[in-house]
């Protein structure tokens, strides 16, 4: 009997060992289902300001978005570091800041400039991420080696086609038509969006998703219903619309992209906005919210479904506009300067297990949302990042980070922000010498612009490349009627600012990613 029993415990130990390969397996892949790290819901919306009803516009008709922030952390000041899109987005998702990513025009690439770079989503990934984009994340390119940054994505980038019309009447800059949301593009990559959470709720890895809505980029084009959500007359034209005092000529320019459509009248911009007249600003205003509440809705379709699908409570959800808007302050239209309608920005994070429904007004900048994403998701930064993590606001809004942001913009924009062809930095160092670019540095209270010509924060600074300053001051105009650079009560102002940018220059300069820009555009 003892003898029976000694064989059946060897052969239960036997049968056992067989096993163990099959348990550890199985061990293993439960492992991999239980990786609790958060996934990453980033909403990327192409020329919408803060006017939405988070940062109390009492206009709008955002719900989506109002439901949004009432789960998560409203930035009140926000900043982008360039207005226009292709190289503030380069900036976002690279954490660099333009002169580390040689993107200063709409068509620059970061990848062709400094091609060991790596992004947000490559770098989750890399630490095991399941990632994929749909829609406007990147700014497009021609050269398909570098569209939509290929090395970002685990899964096939996900393709929208549509056009930007419904109807047949020409390059207008507005148009209502009685179509569903899908008559446009937003509509479409909204649908492709819920089906791609619809596929990422069943992976074994933690997901990426990049979504990308293009209104209410111009033209301003939206479904009837939108439209009929708003009264045109009501619409609030802006009510500064001249230069400033003191005027820095570099600051202002001629608002081309508006006026290269058939519906707008001959006007002269900053010079004489009275040829812009009243009904086609209220039609512009009008049709710029229709565009914000037809992508709220698209908004409103992929958060329902991460809800449906189980996800929201373990995915963080960073909703941003890519830079700010002129819809005629100062006599402007469109983007493209360094004043606070054009650099301010709405951010929208909600994350687990922090803070809901809360407001901080702590200076931000788009820089800080890769340090915030590697910090939840607990990634090695790649490479020296030029932000600092949000999560200690997102724990305590009354937080601080950082007493600045510094947007800017170079005045090749208004030349090159249309072309249609990639912009190459290589070997165009003597042409940046012409260059002329504004360094703002927006604190709580101030924006002092420093204005350079052949300077970039990768190149040592030189003070003799300066050649002029704006300052406004928030709390006294909030319009930035009055430059004050230049008025002796502001003079200590002015030098406490001055030297808060050039030590902003200094660190830039030192940076190791300074050097791969500055061999690019000498040719090396």
């Amino acid at each position: 009997m003892n003898h029976m029993k000694n064989i059946n415990r060897l052969l239960y130990g036997i049968n056992t060992m067989a096993l163990l390969p099959s348990i550890a397996f199985a061990a293993s892949t439960d492992m991999k289902k239980t990786d609790n790290r958060p996934n990453i819901l980033l909403i990327a919306i192409d020329d919408m300001k803060p006017w939405i009803g988070p940062y109390g516009d009492s206009i709008a008709r955002t719900p989506a978005m109002d439901a949004l922030a009432s789960r998560a952390t409203t930035f009140n000041n926000a900043y982008c570091q360039v207005s226009l899109s292709g190289p503030t987005r380069s900036s976002l998702l690279t954490g660099l800041n333009p002169d580390h990513t040689g993107v200063w025009w709409l068509m620059g690439s970061f990848r062709k400039n400094n091609p060991d770079i790596v992004t947000m989503p490559q770098a989750l990934k890399e630490n095991g991420y399941e990632t994929v984009g749909v829609g406007k994340v990147y700014h497009p390119l021609k050269d398909k080696t570098v569209k939509d940054d290929p090395i970002s994505w685990s899964l096939p980038y996900i393709k929208t086609a549509g056009s930007p019309y419904a109807l047949a009447n020409g390059r207008v800059a507005t148009e209502c038509a009685d179509v569903p949301d899908n008559g446009y593009v937003d509509g479409i990559i909204a649908e492709e969006a819920v089906k791609a959470l619809g596929r990422l709720k069943d992976s074994d890895k933690p997901f990426f998703l990049g979504v990308g809505f293009k209104k209410p980029h111009l033209p301003f084009c939206a479904p009837k219903k939108y439209w009929d959500m708003y009264d045109r007359e009501s619409m609030p034209v802006a009510e500064f619309q001249d230069m400033s005092s003191d005027p820095v000529e570099y600051a202002y320019h001629n608002s081309l992209e508006l006026k290269g459509y058939s519906d707008i009248p001959p006007f002269e911009s900053f010079i004489d906005t009275r040829h812009l007249d009243t009904y086609t600003q209220k039609r512009l205003l009008h049709a710029y919210y229709a565009c914000i509440s037809y992508t709220d809705a698209q908004v409103g379709k992929v958060l329902d479904a991460l809800e449906e699908e189980g996800l929201a409570d373990n995915t963080v959800v960073i909703l941003f506009g890519d830079h700010g808007y002129h819809l005629g302050d100062h006599g402007l239209w469109n983007k493209l300067s360094d004043f606070e309608q054009s650099t301010r920005v709405p951010l929208i994070v909600c994350a687990p297990g922090m803070k809901e429904g809360t407001k901080s007004n702590s200076v931000v900048e788009f820089l800080d949302i890769f340090p915030t994403v590697c910090e939840l998701t607990k990634t090695p930064e790649p490479q020296q990042l030029d932000g600092k993590s949000l999560v200690p606001i997102l724990k305590n809004p009354k937080s601080k980070t950082k007493d600045y942001a510094i947007s800017q913009f170079s005045r090749s924009c208004t030349e090159n922000y249309t072309i249609s062809t990639d912009t190459d930095l290589k070997g165009k160092a003597k042409e940046l010498e012409n260059d002329i670019t504004g360094y703002a540095l927006r604190d709580s209270r101030y924006r002092l612009v420093e204005w350079t010509k052949g300077f970039k924060t990768y190149m040592p600074f030189d003070e003799s490349k300066v050649i002029a300053y704006e300052l406004y001051d928030y709390d006294k105009d909030p319009e930035e009627r009055h430059n004050v650079a230049n008025d002796p009560a502001y003079a200590s102002v002015v030098k406490s600012l001055k030297k808060k940018l050039h030590q902003h220059y200094a660190k830039s300069y030192a940076s190791p990613m300074s050097a791969p820009i500055a061999r690019t555009a000498a040719g090396d």
